[in-house]
Protein backbone atom coordinates (compact mmCIF):
# COMPACT_ATOMS: atom_id res chain seq x y z
CA UNK A 1 0.00 0.00 0.00
CA UNK A 2 1.39 3.31 -0.86
CA UNK A 3 2.37 6.12 1.88
CA UNK A 4 -0.12 8.75 1.94
CA UNK A 5 1.27 11.76 2.16
CA UNK A 6 -0.44 14.97 3.90
CA UNK A 7 1.88 18.09 3.79
CA UNK A 8 1.53 20.09 6.75
CA UNK A 9 0.79 23.26 4.51
CA UNK A 10 -2.34 21.24 2.77
CA UNK A 11 -3.31 20.37 6.30
CA UNK A 12 -3.33 24.26 7.09
CA UNK A 13 -4.92 25.56 4.41
CA UNK A 14 -8.78 23.57 5.61
CA UNK A 15 -8.10 25.64 8.32
CA UNK A 16 -6.93 29.15 6.78
CA UNK A 17 -5.61 30.79 4.15
CA UNK A 18 -2.77 31.85 5.65
CA UNK A 19 1.14 31.99 3.86
CA UNK A 20 3.01 29.29 5.28
CA UNK A 21 6.71 28.66 4.32
CA UNK A 22 7.70 25.48 2.17
CA UNK A 23 10.47 24.17 4.41
CA UNK A 24 9.65 24.73 8.13
CA UNK A 25 9.87 23.59 11.53
CA UNK A 26 7.66 20.86 11.43
CA UNK A 27 6.30 18.73 8.75
CA UNK A 28 3.66 15.98 8.90
CA UNK A 29 2.22 12.49 6.73
CA UNK A 30 1.18 9.20 7.30
CA UNK A 31 3.53 6.91 7.98
CA UNK A 32 2.03 3.12 7.66
CA UNK A 33 5.32 1.37 9.17
CA UNK A 34 3.70 -0.92 12.05
CA UNK A 35 1.00 1.70 12.29
CA UNK A 36 3.13 3.83 14.64
CA UNK A 37 3.94 7.64 15.21
CA UNK A 38 7.26 8.46 14.71
CA UNK A 39 9.00 12.27 15.27
CA UNK A 40 12.38 12.43 12.75
CA UNK A 41 15.25 15.38 12.07
CA UNK A 42 13.80 16.84 8.99
CA UNK A 43 16.95 16.87 7.44
CA UNK A 44 18.41 13.43 7.94
CA UNK A 45 15.00 11.51 8.29
CA UNK A 46 16.28 9.92 11.68
CA UNK A 47 13.91 9.27 14.50
CA UNK A 48 14.75 11.10 17.29
CA UNK A 49 14.95 9.10 20.79
CA UNK A 50 13.74 10.78 23.74
CA UNK A 51 11.49 13.69 22.01
CA UNK A 52 8.78 15.00 24.08
CA UNK A 53 5.01 14.87 22.70
CA UNK A 54 2.44 16.60 24.51
CA UNK A 55 -1.13 17.90 24.09
CA UNK A 56 -1.72 20.27 27.37
CA UNK A 57 -5.17 20.74 26.95
CA UNK A 58 -5.39 16.98 27.76
CA UNK A 59 -2.74 16.66 30.67
CA UNK A 60 -1.17 14.44 27.94
CA UNK A 61 2.66 13.25 27.24
CA UNK A 62 4.78 10.75 25.93
CA UNK A 63 8.35 10.36 25.20
CA UNK A 64 9.90 8.94 21.78
CA UNK A 65 11.70 5.29 22.32
CA UNK A 66 14.93 4.57 20.66
CA UNK A 67 14.08 5.02 17.16
CA UNK A 68 11.76 7.95 17.60
CA UNK A 69 8.52 6.24 17.47
CA UNK A 70 5.36 7.42 20.18
CA UNK A 71 1.80 6.01 21.07
CA UNK A 72 -0.66 8.91 20.71
CA UNK A 73 -3.29 6.84 22.53
CA UNK A 74 -5.23 10.09 23.46
CA UNK A 75 -9.05 10.81 22.57
CA UNK A 76 -9.00 14.31 21.02
CA UNK A 77 -12.24 15.27 19.97
CA UNK A 78 -11.87 18.35 19.24
CA UNK A 79 -9.24 20.63 17.98
CA UNK A 80 -6.16 21.34 20.19
CA UNK A 81 -3.02 22.19 19.84
CA UNK A 82 0.01 19.10 20.32
CA UNK A 83 3.74 20.08 20.90
CA UNK A 84 7.05 18.52 19.96
CA UNK A 85 10.12 19.32 22.11
CA UNK A 86 13.65 18.11 21.97
CA UNK A 87 16.92 19.29 22.95
CA UNK A 88 18.66 21.51 20.35
CA UNK A 89 15.38 21.19 18.11
CA UNK A 90 13.16 24.40 17.62
CA UNK A 91 9.55 23.86 19.51
CA UNK A 92 7.27 22.52 17.07
CA UNK A 93 3.40 23.07 17.55
CA UNK A 94 0.13 21.76 15.76
CA UNK A 95 -3.43 22.25 15.55
CA UNK A 96 -4.92 18.83 15.72
CA UNK A 97 -8.03 16.36 16.20
CA UNK A 98 -9.08 12.77 15.84
CA UNK A 99 -9.18 13.11 12.13
CA UNK A 100 -5.66 13.85 11.85
CA UNK A 101 -4.39 11.51 14.53
CA UNK A 102 -6.76 8.68 13.02
CA UNK A 103 -3.76 7.74 10.76
CA UNK A 104 0.30 7.02 12.18
CA UNK A 105 1.83 10.46 11.63
CA UNK A 106 5.66 11.21 10.73
CA UNK A 107 6.53 14.30 12.13
CA UNK A 108 10.09 16.22 11.33
CA UNK A 109 11.60 19.18 13.25
CA UNK A 110 14.40 20.93 12.28
CA UNK A 111 18.01 21.78 14.49
CA UNK A 112 18.19 25.19 15.92
CA UNK A 113 19.86 28.07 14.15
CA UNK A 114 22.11 29.32 16.73
CA UNK A 115 20.92 32.89 15.79
CA UNK A 116 17.15 31.56 16.27
CA UNK A 117 15.49 33.14 19.73
CA UNK A 118 12.53 31.37 21.29
CA UNK A 119 10.28 34.03 22.38
CA UNK A 120 7.67 32.00 24.15
CA UNK A 121 7.41 27.93 23.92
CA UNK A 122 4.09 27.44 26.32
CA UNK A 123 0.35 29.33 25.58
CA UNK A 124 -0.22 32.74 25.94
CA UNK A 125 -3.95 33.81 26.33
CA UNK A 126 -4.73 37.71 25.67
CA UNK A 127 -8.27 39.31 25.41
CA UNK A 128 -10.95 40.04 28.81
CA UNK A 129 -12.06 36.83 29.18
CA UNK A 130 -15.09 37.64 27.94
CA UNK A 131 -16.14 35.26 25.33
CA UNK A 132 -18.84 33.81 23.23
CA UNK A 133 -18.65 29.91 23.28
CA UNK A 134 -19.24 30.08 19.47
CA UNK A 135 -15.89 32.03 19.28
CA UNK A 136 -13.39 30.44 17.59
CA UNK A 137 -11.86 27.55 18.83
CA UNK A 138 -13.01 28.85 22.91
CA UNK A 139 -13.14 25.49 23.98
CA UNK A 140 -9.31 24.75 23.66
CA UNK A 141 -8.97 27.89 25.91
CA UNK A 142 -7.23 26.30 29.09
CA UNK A 143 -6.04 29.60 30.45
CA UNK A 144 -6.95 33.53 32.04
CA UNK A 145 -6.22 36.37 29.74
CA UNK A 146 -3.03 37.75 31.29
CA UNK A 147 -4.39 41.17 29.30
CA UNK A 148 -4.79 42.26 26.01
CA UNK A 149 -1.54 42.63 24.99
CA UNK A 150 1.54 40.73 24.78
CA UNK A 151 5.29 42.15 24.83
CA UNK A 152 8.94 40.68 25.05
CA UNK A 153 11.95 42.04 24.04
CA UNK A 154 14.39 40.34 22.16
CA UNK A 155 18.35 41.30 20.73
CA UNK A 156 18.67 41.64 17.11
CA UNK A 157 20.01 38.57 15.27
CA UNK A 158 22.34 38.23 12.69
CA UNK A 159 21.68 37.33 9.84
CA UNK A 160 23.12 37.99 5.95
CA UNK A 161 21.84 40.09 3.11
CA UNK A 162 20.59 36.89 1.73
CA UNK A 163 18.71 36.13 4.64
CA UNK A 164 15.26 37.00 6.14
CA UNK A 165 14.63 37.94 9.84
CA UNK A 166 10.86 35.84 10.80
CA UNK A 167 8.65 36.04 13.28
CA UNK A 168 6.91 32.52 13.92
CA UNK A 169 3.67 31.95 15.78
CA UNK A 170 3.58 28.29 16.07
CA UNK A 171 0.01 28.14 17.01
CA UNK A 172 -3.19 30.76 16.64
CA UNK A 173 -6.64 30.14 17.88
CA UNK A 174 -9.46 32.29 19.50
CA UNK A 175 -9.81 35.12 16.65
CA UNK A 176 -13.07 36.12 15.63
CA UNK A 177 -12.40 38.84 12.96
CA UNK A 178 -14.38 38.84 9.50
CA UNK A 179 -12.24 36.99 7.68
CA UNK A 180 -12.07 34.06 10.32
CA UNK A 181 -16.25 34.39 10.51
CA UNK A 182 -16.31 34.28 6.20
CA UNK A 183 -14.45 31.04 6.11
CA UNK A 184 -16.31 29.09 9.34
CA UNK A 185 -13.98 29.29 11.71
CA UNK A 186 -16.42 30.84 14.36
CA UNK A 187 -20.06 30.13 14.87
CA UNK A 188 -20.96 34.14 16.03
CA UNK A 189 -23.71 35.13 14.13
CA UNK A 190 -23.78 38.76 13.75
CA UNK A 191 -20.16 40.25 15.13
CA UNK A 192 -16.71 40.33 14.61
CA UNK A 193 -13.24 41.64 16.17
CA UNK A 194 -10.26 43.49 14.70
CA UNK A 195 -7.70 41.94 13.47
CA UNK A 196 -4.80 41.36 16.27
CA UNK A 197 -1.62 43.59 15.59
CA UNK A 198 1.64 42.75 15.71
CA UNK A 199 4.10 45.12 16.15
CA UNK A 200 7.95 45.86 16.67
CA UNK A 201 9.48 48.49 18.27
CA UNK A 202 6.09 50.45 17.87
CA UNK A 203 6.26 49.53 13.90
CA UNK A 204 3.05 47.87 12.77
CA UNK A 205 4.49 45.03 10.38
CA UNK A 206 1.29 42.34 10.46
CA UNK A 207 -2.59 41.90 11.03
CA UNK A 208 -3.63 39.09 12.17
CA UNK A 209 -6.85 37.79 10.42
CA UNK A 210 -7.16 33.84 10.48
CA UNK A 211 -6.72 31.17 12.75
CA UNK A 212 -3.78 28.53 12.14
CA UNK A 213 -0.61 26.98 12.59
CA UNK A 214 3.57 28.09 11.82
CA UNK A 215 2.65 31.59 10.78
CA UNK A 216 5.50 32.87 9.51
CA UNK A 217 5.79 37.19 9.11
CA UNK A 218 8.81 38.72 7.96
CA UNK A 219 10.26 41.49 9.91
CA UNK A 220 11.58 44.45 8.19
CA UNK A 221 15.21 45.22 8.98
CA UNK A 222 14.98 48.98 8.66
CA UNK A 223 12.95 48.53 12.00
CA UNK A 224 15.77 46.29 14.24
CA UNK A 225 17.79 47.67 16.79
CA UNK A 226 20.23 46.08 18.79
CA UNK A 227 17.48 46.18 21.60
CA UNK A 228 13.91 45.38 20.26
CA UNK A 229 10.60 44.88 21.53
CA UNK A 230 7.78 42.90 19.90
CA UNK A 231 4.04 43.58 20.90
CA UNK A 232 0.77 41.70 19.82
CA UNK A 233 -1.99 43.66 20.94
CA UNK A 234 -6.17 41.62 20.60
CA UNK A 235 -8.38 43.50 18.52
CA UNK A 236 -10.98 44.89 19.45
CA UNK A 237 -15.43 43.77 19.15
CA UNK A 238 -15.94 46.03 16.64
CA UNK A 239 -20.03 45.94 17.28
CA UNK A 240 -19.06 46.96 21.45
CA UNK A 241 -19.52 50.81 21.83
CA UNK A 242 -20.47 51.41 25.20
CA UNK A 243 -17.49 49.43 26.66
CA UNK A 244 -13.68 48.14 25.29
CA UNK A 245 -14.55 43.84 24.99
CA UNK A 246 -11.09 42.26 23.42
CA UNK A 247 -11.32 39.60 21.28
CA UNK A 248 -10.21 36.50 23.34
CA UNK A 249 -7.37 34.34 21.47
CA UNK A 250 -4.50 31.88 22.54
CA UNK A 251 -0.86 31.68 21.25
CA UNK A 252 1.86 28.92 21.08
CA UNK A 253 5.08 29.04 20.57
CA UNK A 254 6.31 32.23 19.39
CA UNK A 255 10.10 32.45 18.18
CA UNK A 256 12.19 34.76 15.98
CA UNK A 257 13.84 33.04 13.63
CA UNK A 258 16.49 33.61 10.37
CA UNK A 259 15.27 32.18 7.25
CA UNK A 260 16.62 32.36 3.54
CA UNK A 261 14.67 34.85 1.20
CA UNK A 262 13.77 31.99 -1.21
CA UNK A 263 12.80 28.94 1.23
CA UNK A 264 9.52 30.33 2.79
CA UNK A 265 6.35 32.12 2.03
CA UNK A 266 6.16 35.89 3.36
CA UNK A 267 3.17 36.73 5.53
Amino acid sequence: MKNKILSLIAFLALFSNLAFCEVISGKIHHDDINYQNKVVDSRTQQGLEGAKVSIPDINFTTYCDENGYFQLNADVNKKTVLFVEKDGYKVFSLTIDNNVISSPLKIGIEKMNPFDLQISDGLIHLGDNMFSQNSANSSQFRLSASGSYFVKEFKKPKCSSKQDVVLKIGSLIGLDTKKAKLIGQNRIAKVYSAPSEVLVNGHKIAKLELNGDNIEITIPKSVLKENNELLIQSGRNLFQTSYVDYDDIELANISVEIKDKTRYAKY
